[in-house]
């Protein structure tokens, strides 16, 4: 018998032999075979990365912004008009609360809160194991420093008005409890500002709370990012500012791991290192500078901010301005529409009175001085100011050998245009005519503002506005670094271009009580009216909304008569941001340092992981 051999497994050294044994038709339809799987097996492993690996961000990178200005006070109770001192300070302090990306109130430092049934008390509990950047407890008795301090005339904080008869003690060394002598609908709104420390600042008289250096070279707080260093140029000048994330603060951790800030004297050196890429963003950007951006990768976001930019009169400084008709005519000769238009791009909405559309109370058929040339004139003839034509004026001047000074109540950096040179030349003079009383008092007004290109803009159309009624006026171009100091402070203006940001509360009490006049106060028109005070005292202490809509619209309706400020637009924000930057997702803020509201969540570099 032939013995049979056993059949050997078929492995992979005889596939090399396949070939051999296929046609050509059938090679190819293996090829084609194989392919497909390949293809089939990359596309389902595609699929499965997709969906089982995701991107996420890293905790690194870094973020500059150019700001223009400088920073003075990063203090949170001697924050009153320059907006670089509170975009520092945000980050930098920590408060009882914070705004949410809704815009409202919730707790931050604070753990939990009650209030009583006729909300005039509240009891705050601190989050326990907090710390200040320098390693201290945070505690009930620096809760209590900073607002006591707040109150003390000898601190000239801005609160201390909002924070009168308001009592503060702790229970504990973790609770703390506000007595207001009245109910306050917006109170959590104060408790977002940020604590001092009372073991470094108590020691310190708060008459010299403005000289300290945890001001400016070492601030300690307890927000989520601290100080690291400062830059300076030979003269002094801070020139950077850089900011590192707090490891023990309370909240999310940022995933950058620095943040500076660069300083510059205008909007036009700010874009220019935006171009260059010298800075990631610049906050924020007037309409006018906008095209000046020529980096493509440039992104613009526009922000809804509470704000109204309005002009205010000083009487204290002209005291033509006593005059209920001058102040009348003022407003009639303003066109709204044009400043809207040529100024401002369509970026904002006009603003009728001191109340915001989102307010209660705001009244849309608010009578406030309309646009009219015609009615603005006839106002300055009745009220004796008769009309100058050019050349008598110009013989005027020469008669009495008056030459063009810069007002006295302009900073020395100031710049200062006028219609045109005055002088006794038989020149074409842009200004038709001019007005003077029966004293031969001319009528002349110096117009101040900031030199930002937006505030240049709606200054000269003003102006010409005013000039086309017979008012010789000046315009002062104040740089911002100075505003606060040299102008809103000491009051030193005739009329003030400017714009108030309201916030988060709509109380026009701080902005046009009389208490409020004198600085640290906001009421730049000075206005003192003993109805219009005692409308914004009762509607503070009105127990439900209809009662304080009802209060802030009688305010309105005065405010529009009596005309100590001509209200202009609501502004529209545009924040500029190179596209390195992601997670920025905010629409809408109440000031403007509320851009950084989710900066946690903001992000440069990238990495994957399996979900």
């Amino acid at each position: 018998m032939t013995k049979l051999s056993r059949p050997q497994r078929l492995t992979l050294s005889h596939l090399r032999h396949l070939p051999r044994l296929l046609n050509s038709r059938e090679r190819r339809q293996v090829n084609a075979l194989l392919i497909l799987a390949l293809i089939s097996l990359a596309y389902l492993g595609y699929r499965w990365y997709g969906r089982n690996v995701v991107q996420i961000p890293l905790h690194r990178g870094s973020y500059t912004e150019a700001l223009v200005g400088a920073p003075q006070y990063l203090n949170p109770l001697l924050l009153s008009t320059n907006d670089v001192d509170a975009d520092i300070a945000s980050l930098l302090f920590a408060g009882l609360f914070r705004y949410d990306r809704r815009l409202t109130p919730v707790p931050d430092l604070a753990e939990s809160y009650t209030t009583s049934e006729d909300g005039t008390r509240y009891v705050v509990k601190l989050k326990p194991n907090l710390r200040w950047h320098d390693g201290n407890p945070v505690t009930a008795d620096d809760v209590v420093f900073t607002f006591t301090s707040a109150q003390l005339p000898e601190f000239n904080s801005a609160l201390r008005h909002s924070l009168s008869g308001v009592k503060v003690s702790t229970t504990g060394e973790r609770e703390v409890t506000f007595q207001l002598p009245e109910r306050h609908e917006r109170f959590l709104d104060l408790l977002t500002t940020g604590l001092l420390p009372e073991h470094l600042w108590g020691e310190i008289p708060p008459i010299h709370a403005t000289l300290n250096e945890y001001n400016l070279n070492n601030p300690i707080g307890a927000g989520a990012w601290r100080f690291k260093s400062l830059t300076k140029d030979r003269h002094g000048n801070i020139k950077s500012y850089t900011l590192v994330p707090f490891i023990d603060a309370a909240g999310s951790k940022p995933y950058l791991q620095e943040i500076t800030f660069k300083f510059y004297a205008d909007y036009t050196d700010a874009v220019a290192a935006l171009n260059n890429r010298s800075v990631d963003g610049v906050g924020f950007l007037p309409v006018k500078e906008e095209g000046a951006i020529t980096d493509p990768q440039v992104k613009r976001y526009p922000l809804a901010l509470p704000q109204y930019t309005a002009i205010f009169f000083n009487p204290n400084e002209q005291p033509a301005l006593k005059e209920k008709n001058i102040r009348l005519a003022l407003a009639h000769a303003v066109d709204r529409a044009k400043i809207l238009s040529e100024a401002l791009n369509l970026r904002g909405e006009p603003a009728i009175g001191p109340l915001l559309p989102t307010a209660p109370g705001f009244d849309p058929d608010l009578k406030a001085p309309a646009y009219d040339q015609a009615a603005a004139a006839q106002l300055l003839d009745d009220a004796g100011w008769t009309r100058l034509e050019s050349s008598a004026y110009r013989e005027l001047l020469a008669a009495t050998s008056t030459a063009t000074t810069t007002p006295a109540t302009a900073p020395s950096d100031t710049t200062t245009t006028a219609a045109a040179p005055e002088t006794a030349k038989e020149a074409t003079d842009p200004q038709p005519y001019y007005r003077r009383n029966k004293a031969g008092t001319i009528l002349e007004l110096a117009l101040t503002t900031v030199d930002r290109p937006e505030n240049v803009s709606v200054s000269e159309l003003v102006a010409n506005a005013w000039r086309a009624i017979g008012v010789k006026v000046v315009v002062n171009l104040v740089p911002p670094r100075l505003i606060a100091r040299e102008v809103l402070k000491p009051r030193a203006y005739q009329a003030l271009l400017y714009g108030e940001a309201i916030g988060a509360d709509p109380d026009p009490y701080p902005f046009w009580h009389s208490s409020q006049a004198a600085d640290p106060g906001l009421n730049l028109a000075l206005f003192a009216n003993r109805q219009a005070d005692k409308l914004l005292e009762e509607a503070r202490a009105a127990s439900d909304s209809e009662g304080r809509a009802l209060k802030y619209r009688e305010f309105a309706n005065l405010i529009a008569a009596e005309t100590p400020a001509v209200f202009l637009y609501i502004p529209n924000a545009t924040y500029a941001l190179h596209g390195k930057i992601k997670g920025f997702t905010i629409k809408q803020i109440l000031l403007p340092q509320d851009r950084f509201l989710n900066l946690p969540e903001w992000y440069v570099a990238t990495g994957r992981r399996l979900r």
